[in-house]
């Protein structure tokens, strides 16, 4: 599906969208309701073979559909992940997404990540190093990208231009889009004591891509960007002051915490529709036909611009160093008193602890999403405990949150309070392949007729390659009940009381879900001989004692009408036969 022949500037004009997310699936997929466009988050699509893939593809047949990433870390010191690069690449030209986009700060340094979107100091040296990478990136993609403007809570006493002023340098040096985010412009107005519309008339209205709009949250001295409740009325009066001085922009609803019904999120895109097609002005140039108010009518009163300071002495390596040591749980925390400029009357340091409480909220919601039945076993104070524990275990370096719980099986060894529950680290175990079942990348199944055509004198020579997606698993303990118990209202206590009954499992996906099905011993070990690169003679010689409970033909049947079987090899010449 293609959008419309109309534009602003060089960018596609979406109409008004909102965000995908899973949760939303059902009411999409079953009756495709009105809606402009889709933004799906790239990150949750980019490492994925299973349903999230799946679902955005069947959204995308439907909708325009544009792609937003929160890793691209385009302002980190590091060099940019080639991984991320290809990957990312892979997905846009798998979804030909109408934009794409990420934000205009750093994730991590150090080759360590913090899973947020952290600020710049606003430097002409940030200017060139930012440039720098936009090409790396747009030359990469074989596109221009939009970068977005964050939420932020320090400023640095070194920054030499404000905000807007940044922004424009970025993309006009570079050629890159704005994603020009309205709730975090006045996020940060309110924040740092500027006046949000000397924001919008500084920014040239060709450069402007797309529109966010989102909720926040009061904090006392701060506003913070939750993306948690609807739009307030101070972002919506700033929204038709925008679409006054630029025309119509694509315009995107951001809900991700507390998600709502898709029904309420919808009327969220209805009313910025309603603003959107009130919006007749266009753009000359620089200059712009409309009239601009002298102010925004808020609840919240912005205070009077701070002064900037002009220092020297920190570098953006520099700087991205010593925040990474104050936001990580074991680091040194050694921010001098000069970096950053008084927040809210506090020094600067103090609103750090943002950042810092964000990292580990952002860990515990990643091991909550891989370790549901973990997390529903030890109560929801000990996950949180454990989460915290985990995150201060060593530094991130994955850039992908549904990695970061690849650890937590050998955590758990060492981990005190799990002592009394020692199917723990089994269930973690169990939980962690059930994640990597459901994001592999299966192949075409196995056929029928590649076994049928096979010469009687290869059969014992062959080996079976089974898809991604498929795991073998074994305990002493009953996991495979306490995992089915994880969504439901019932306890834990019939699960709890099989402990002495020992599972073998197998693990797949079918149908985009996951699949178990227990096995007997002649099973479970003919697979697990198998799924080692071991030949089907080679397997079967060592079952001579269980002749009895052996059905090759059933299993091999199951397995192919399954999908489970991806190819199959030769073991005396390393060949693939199909």
């Amino acid at each position: 599906m293609t959008s419309s022949d109309k534009k602003h500037g060089e960018w596609p004009l979406l109409g008004c969208g909102v965000g995908l997310r899973s949760e939303h699936y059902p009411a999409i997929l079953e009756s495709f309701p009105p809606m402009d466009f889709f933004e799906a988050v790239s990150e949750n699509y980019m490492n994925t073979g299973g349903r999230p893939l799946a679902m955005l593809e069947k959204v995308r047949e439907r909708y325009p559909v544009v792609l937003h990433g929160v890793a691209l870390s385009i302002g980190s010191c590091d060099p940019l992940h080639p991984q991320y690069l290809d990957s990312l690449k892979k997905l846009v030209d798998r979804i030909e997404p109408e934009l794409v986009s990420d934000h205009l700060c750093w994730s991590g340094a150090g080759g360590e990540t913090l899973h947020d979107l952290l600020p710049l100091p606003l430097t002409d040296e940030s200017v060139q190093h930012v440039v720098r990478r936009v090409d790396q990136v747009q030359t990469h993609l074989g596109r221009k990208i939009l970068l977005e403007n964050v939420s932020t809570y320090v400023t640095f006493s070194h920054s030499v231009m404000p905000e807007w002023e940044f922004l424009v340098e970025v993309a006009s040096r570079s050629g890159c889009g704005i994603l020009l985010d309205i709730n975090n412009l006045y996020v940060n107005a309110v924040n740092h004591g500027f006046n949000p519309l000397d924001y919008l008339r500084h920014i040239p209205a060709e450069k402007v891509g797309q529109f966010h709009l989102a909720g926040h949250t009061p904090m006392g001295k701060f506003l913070f960007d939750t993306h948690s409740a609807r739009v307030t009325e101070a972002v919506w009066e700033l929204y038709r002051e925008a679409l006054k001085l630029y025309g119509r922009v694509s315009t995107l609803i951001e809900w991700d915490e507390k998600i709502p019904s898709f029904d309420e999120l919808s009327s969220e895109a209805a009313r910025a529709r309603g603003f959107y097609l009130q919006s007749m002005c266009r753009p000359v140039g620089n200059r712009h036909d409309c009239s601009l108010q002298s102010d925004v009518k808020s609840g919240v009163s912005l205070q009077k611009g701070q002064a900037v300071l002009a220092m020297e002495g920190f570098s953006l390596s520099q700087v991205q160093d010593l925040m990474k040591s104050a936001i990580q749980p074991l680091g040194a925390n050694r921010l001098p008193d000069t970096l950053l400029n008084p927040q809210g009357g506090d020094p600067g340091k103090e609103r750090m602890s943002v950042y810092a409480d964000g990292y580990i909220a952002r860990t515990h919601a990643a091991l909550g999403e891989t370790y549901p039945a973990l997390a529903r076993l030890i109560g929801p104070e000990d996950f949180c405990e454990l989460a915290e524990a985990y995150a201060g275990k060593g530094p991130a370096t994955e850039y992908d949150l549904a990695k970061i719980g690849e650890g937590m099986p050998d955590f758990l060894k060492t981990y005190p309070e799990i002592s009394g529950k020692p199917y723990g680290v089994d269930l973690a175990r169990f939980e962690w392949f059930v994640a990597r079942a459901f994001h592999a990348y299966d192949g075409v199944p196995l056929q029928q007729a590649a076994l049928q055509a096979l010469a009687p004198e290869d059969w014992e020579h062959i080996r079976l390659i089974f898809q991604p997606s498929v795991y073998l698993f074994e305990s002493d303990w009953p996991v495979l009940a306490l995992w089915e118990a994880r969504q439901q209202e019932k306890s834990l206590t019939g699960a709890l009381e099989k402990l002495s009954e020992p599972e073998r499992v197998l693990i797949s996906r079918a149908q985009n879900r996951i699949r178990t099905e227990k096995l007997g011993l002649a099973q479970y070990r003919i697979l697990r001989g198998l799924m080692a690169g071991r030949s089907l003679g080679a397997v079967c010689e060592d079952l001579a004692d269980f002749e009895d409970e052996v059905s090759l033909q059933s299993w091999f049947s199951a397995w192919i009408q399954d999908g489970l079987l991806a190819r199959l090899e030769l073991a005396k010449s390393n060949q693939p036969l199909v």
